[in-house]
């Protein structure tokens, strides 16, 4: 048996004892270290389905009993047939996609429907229960685990996942050396995004929030401005700092006063990303994205830059340590839910699992 996260239906996660997952052949077991809880586990907890939402482009619903946690690290105490794994501390890569699809084929494997994902309870048909990351021991596939460098903790490799949506988030934007950028929602995957696209080159990025802990850990980790959204008007505040647009827009956050004014920085032939897709309506005035200005949405990211991630984390291009404000261990997966539900109350910005403390 072993102690999980599990989400029976939402808004009831419960600590549970299930019994352990076999491994399949492409599989290794993984004794988890650290298990950061991501926005969209809360989504999940809440009945909603982002990956749905993001990948297929519409709402469904969850299966019950989902072990949530997708943002993990640890040490492989079954290797399987990936014995050069066995004993090693690794970052573990939580999706596999299905490498025969139209969007696989053509590079776009971030894009595969028949993705099958630890934590999310997709792709892996009719199960009593669905594996994830906020549990004792996880299965693993042995090709998507990194093996760590001996300075990075664990809790710097669970935040992977996040880097790697950053990563490819400024990659979609087009981000290049000397561009500006803003990013509206300064949470981690904003925080993400705004440090990857200062490892690709920006020369100016600005970060816009309502919450004041993320905004400094923004300044920490080498945002050029943080804006607090309620005291200021941020496209004014931008076009001021910024003296003019900015080329890339991000908006974190997916709401239709975020996307408004995220078309509104943007200069002539700049692109934003929306990372927050939902099901709503959204109206806007042809002119304003004249000009070749274009609006796209961002994905997952690719198997490619996962590793990539590890590598800019490693090097220091980007600082995850700043995130990390509350850890708990399994046993109080209630209360660690509730600062991550609650983060203003707690002054939270990442909550991690810790099973084995």
């Amino acid at each position: 048996m072993i102690s999980v996260a599990l989400l029976h239906r939402p808004r009831d996660l419960r600590l549970a004892e299930i019994p352990g997952f076999e491994l399949e052949f492409d599989q290794v077991m993984v004794d988890v270290a650290a298990c950061g809880i991501c926005g969209s586990d809360l989504r999940y907890y809440h009945g909603e389905n982002p990956w749905a939402l993001h990948t297929l482009g519409v709402s469904l619903p969850n299966p019950h009993n989902i072990v949530l946690g997708h943002e993990f690290a640890g040490t492989v105490t079954d290797a399987g047939g990936f014995r050069q794994l066995l004993g090693k501390r690794v970052a573990v890569m939580s999706f596999k996609t299905c490498g025969a699809c139209q969007h696989c084929r053509g590079g776009h494997e971030n894009l595969c429907r028949n993705t099958t994902h630890l934590g999310h309870g997709a792709g892996w048909g009719k199960l009593e229960y669905y594996p994830g990351g906020m549990a004792d021991r996880c299965p693993a596939w042995g090709n998507l685990c990194f093996e760590l460098p001996d300075a990075m903790i664990f809790e710097e490799a669970a935040m992977l996942d996040v880097v790697g949506v950053g990563v490819h988030a400024a990659r979609v934007g087009g981000v290049r050396p000397g561009v500006s950028i803003a990013v509206f929602g300064a949470g981690p995957i904003g925080n993400a995004i705004m440090q990857a696209s200062r490892a690709m080159g920006a020369s100016r990025a600005f970060v816009v929030d309502t919450y004041e802990v993320a905004l400094e850990i923004a300044i920490k980790c080498n945002a050029t401005a943080a804006i607090e959204a309620v005291e200021a008007d941020p496209v004014k505040a931008i076009f001021e700092a910024n003296s003019g647009a900015c080329s890339v827009v991000f908006d974190t956050v997916g709401s239709v006063d975020t996307l408004r004014k995220g078309v509104a920085l943007l200069a002539e032939g700049g692109t934003l990303v929306n990372m927050a897709v939902h099901d709503m309506n959204l109206t806007l005035n042809s002119l304003d994205i004249g000009s070749e200005r274009s609006i796209k949405t961002s994905c997952n990211f690719l198997p490619e830059e996962f590793p990539l991630s590890l590598s800019l984390v490693e090097s220091g291009q980007i600082d995850v340590k700043p995130w990390i404000t509350h850890r708990f261990p399994l046993r109080e997966i209630s209360k660690a839910f509730d600062v991550a539900l609650n983060k203003e109350k707690h002054g939270a910005f990442k909550v991690i699992i810790e099973p084995a403390s």
